[in-house]
């Protein structure tokens, strides 16, 4: 859909043109944790989507912490999932641990 403003289009608003560059910036700084996991390196990925080594260095930083933290908020949930009558094996499932994780967790409670 193309909206015109007088005799200019919408996509060639500042507006537009800014969120279009953020948000295409933002899809590739996502592709960057699956292309490292290819065995690419920093400046191969660099290089591959257009970015600075240190956007790709910033993309990898926030996505291990993004997934430090995701890991961090199942393991506490995991006390409180037992306790309402969840089965190891169905916690582990539902987490994408293995039993022997689940069981530690448990097992280093007080």
């Amino acid at each position: 859909m193309d909206y015109n403003i007088g005799t200019m289009s919408f996509k060639d608003t500042k507006v537009y043109q800014e969120a279009f560059e953020e948000g295409r910036l933002e899809g590739l700084r996502q592709s960057v944790p699956r292309l490292l996991d290819l065995a690419l390196t920093i400046e191969q990925v660099a290089e591959g989507l257009g970015l600075t080594i240190n956007q790709v260095q910033n993309a990898k930083l926030y996505h291990d912490g993004i997934q430090t933290g995701e890991r961090r908020a199942k393991l506490q949930l995991i006390p409180t999932l037992l306790k309402l009558g969840v089965t190891v094996e169905q916690v582990a499932e539902a987490f994408s641990f293995s039993v022997e994780e689940v069981r530690q967790v448990t097992q280093s409670q007080p």
